[in-house]
């Protein structure tokens, strides 16, 4: 048996593993309480808990509210070391004769309880009995009143559970609530380097373009200004890209209603316009991007050699989709390409540029024949699925 000076690795058990002192009165100990108490045939049962500091009844039954004993006096003087303790005359026994000389008018004469033990081991408190004449249990009592002490400890453990259940649910909505942030601080970032890249992409095509018109119409400024052409293309897909995407799939439709805009801007005076129609076709940004680029330099083409001499004409673009094929056509009715025009061999600039981006979607490229020029090119549309770009 363990005396009350010897309480200390009991306190800091229910302490540290329960948090006792935090519990409130539950209906649940309530009825535990009862239970002890009818079967021991018992005027009083309380279930008794302790921390570092002090004990304390949690839940008590048969004790009127008027009455002078106090069950704590008797519970802090006895721990069983886990079985049943059972004192059949308090008057009679030494451990409480302090407790008889600070309260001489109690009416308890017998004791009996459960000690409430973790599964470590460590003391929590007890189920005790009390009655106000010396007695004895019964072995069916006692087994009872353990099975009633599990039952005690049942349910710190739950709770315990459940606190540790709602612990990991609080921490798992800060770490969504802090990856929600993280996303909204990249976004704002990868929004930021967008607006820097679109930025120095025309502030390039800007100087290219006056340096181009300084030199005039000779071979390195014929240069400078295809190099602009060719800036101004990217930079009209990625500020494209910018404003159609929300996230990391794009409307073919808007994005490439957008581009064709941002290019009809620096049209020719000939060229009456670029005509788009685009089916709703959601592609992911990376072969948007490229797809963008694709329609570009295919529409320059066009606003470059299909109308010479001042002819009056406009350049078409549609975005069909075929299945698992989205089939993208940019046609004019100019004056065609030149007879000898073959599309594997060109060794332009810009057609070697068209074959790059459709070999990296493993597309198909077809030219039509006249009147005008014809580009179609086959996109699959589940390629990014694969792993591919």
């Amino acid at each position: 048996m363990q005396f009350a000076e010897d309480l200390e690795h009991t306190r800091l058990v229910v302490s540290h593993r329960y948090d006792a002192a935090r519990i409130t009165p539950a209906p649940e100990f309530d009825e535990i309480v009862q239970l002890a108490r009818a079967v021991c045939d018992a005027p009083v049962a309380a279930i008794n808990f302790v921390d570092e500091e002090h004990e304390w009844i949690q839940a008590v039954a048969g004790l009127p509210e008027d009455c002078i004993d106090d069950p704590t006096g008797i519970c802090a003087r006895v721990l069983p070391p886990g079985d049943v303790v059972v004192v059949r005359d308090v008057a009679a026994d030494a451990r409480f004769r302090s407790f008889l000389q600070t309260h001489p008018d109690s009416s308890i004469r017998f004791y009996a309880a459960a000690s409430l033990l973790a599964p470590d081991g460590g003391h929590v408190g007890t189920l005790c009995i009390l009655d106000h004449q010396p007695r004895d249990l019964t072995a069916k009592q006692k087994s009872l009143l353990k099975a009633l002490a599990r039952r005690v400890i049942n349910e710190l453990e739950l709770r315990r559970s459940l606190e540790a259940e709602r612990q990991a649910l609080r921490e798992a909505e800060k770490l969504l609530a802090d990856k929600d942030q993280l996303l909204a601080q990249n976004k704002m970032l990868m929004q930021e380097v967008d607006h820097r890249v679109k930025n120095s992409l025309q502030l390039v095509s800007s100087l290219l373009m006056l340096q181009a018109r300084r030199l005039g119409n000779s071979e390195a400024g014929n240069a400078l200004e295809e190099a602009h052409r060719r800036i101004a293309s990217v930079a009209a897909a990625h500020d494209q890209l910018y404003r159609a995407s929300g996230s990391d799939r794009v409307d073919m439709s808007v994005f490439i209603d957008g581009i064709c805009g941002a290019l009809a801007v620096h049209r020719p005076g000939n060229i009456d316009g670029i005509e788009v129609r685009a089916d709703p076709v959601v592609l992911g940004s990376k072969r948007a991007m490229k797809t963008g680029m694709l329609v570009a330099e295919l529409v320059m083409n066009g606003l470059k050699h299909a109308y010479p001499d001042g002819r009056r004409g406009s350049i078409r673009v549609e975005l069909k989709t075929e299945g698992p094929i989205a089939r993208l056509s940019v046609s004019d009715d100019g004056v065609g390409l030149p007879s000898d025009f073959i599309f594997e061999g060109g060794k332009g600039l810009g057609m070697r540029l068209v074959r790059s981006i459709v070999d990296q979607f493993e597309g198909k490229v077809s030219v039509d024949p006249g009147p005008g020029a014809r580009f179609v090119v086959e996109i699959p549309k589940d390629i990014e699925s694969s792993g591919r770009a």
